[in-house]
């Protein structure tokens, strides 16, 4: 028997200055983690196509011109709990996009309702990298777990020239 698949997302790291926007999901009971905004591809959809539709859906961003999505990190998981959803895991690929901060809100309208509430995102906030890296060291969960130390790295070094492979 052949083992379920992956889910494909994207999600963004938007990055104001040393800052970047969360949100935080509800992933089982009390399980929660802070990741990037953005969701799973849809089928016949591009990841960037769905990149803009998550991020319309979750901050009300609209991706124009002036955003430049770069891969940076494509993160694969495998996650025994998802296999009561019929897949093993996932695979995120997160993009690098520079913007001026703005307060997130759903740009679901009524016609469309339920989004972001409904992915179980709990709150969204803008966080400073030393923000993220002090609750990283008081047991706070991040996707991906390394993501203080990618996050310096990237506003650092700036992005990899290929994108990086991440686990869990």
């Amino acid at each position: 028997m052949a083992d379920p698949p992956l889910r494909h997302s994207c999600r963004a790291l938007l990055i104001d200055g040393d800052s970047i926007l969360l949100a935080q999901h509800r992933v089982v009971d009390d399980y929660a983690v802070w990741a990037g905004p953005g969701g799973g591809v849809e089928p016949g959809e591009t990841h960037l196509a769905a990149l803009s539709r998550e991020l319309h859906e979750e901050t009300g961003l609209i991706i124009t011109a002036e955003h430049t999505p770069q891969l940076v990190w494509i993160q694969t998981a495998t996650m025994p709990w998802m296999r009561g959803q019929g897949l093993a895991g996932l695979v995120n690929h997160y993009f690098l996009i520079p913007v001026v901060a703005f307060e997130p809100a759903s740009g679901v309208t009524p016609e469309a309702p339920g989004h972001p509430d409904s992915e179980g995102i709990l709150t969204q906030r803008w966080w400073a990298l030393e923000a993220i890296e002090a609750a990283h060291a008081a047991g706070e969960l991040f996707s991906p777990r390394a993501l203080p130390k990618l996050l310096r790295e990237l506003l650092t070094d700036g992005p990899p020239t290929t994108p990086l492979a991440l686990g869990l």
